[in-house]
């Protein structure tokens, strides 16, 4: 099973929405180099991180952000 990894930098990978922090480039790179052949899952058993957080997705406005305002005419409602 092939598993998406995107390399943040030299000690952190994207898996998914994930971001998994390792202390060395040697470890972050062993744990990019196992997804090839495992899931996530073995691979952070196998390679444990020093952190995982969540990844900020581009959904769309940020929170409290109007999108589009429809107000009536000036003149009122007729």
């Amino acid at each position: 099973m092939t598993v998406t990894a995107q390399r943040i930098s030299d000690t952190e990978v994207k898996v998914d929405q994930a971001i998994y922090a390792f202390e060395s480039k040697d470890k972050a790179d062993a744990f990019q180099h196992g997804l090839g052949t495992d899931s996530v899952d073995a691979c952070t058993r196998s390679h444990p991180p020093l952190s995982t957080r969540v990844a900020q997705t581009d959904a769309g406005p940020a929170e409290g952000e109007p999108g589009s305002i429809i107000s009536p005419s000036l003149g009122g409602m007729t």
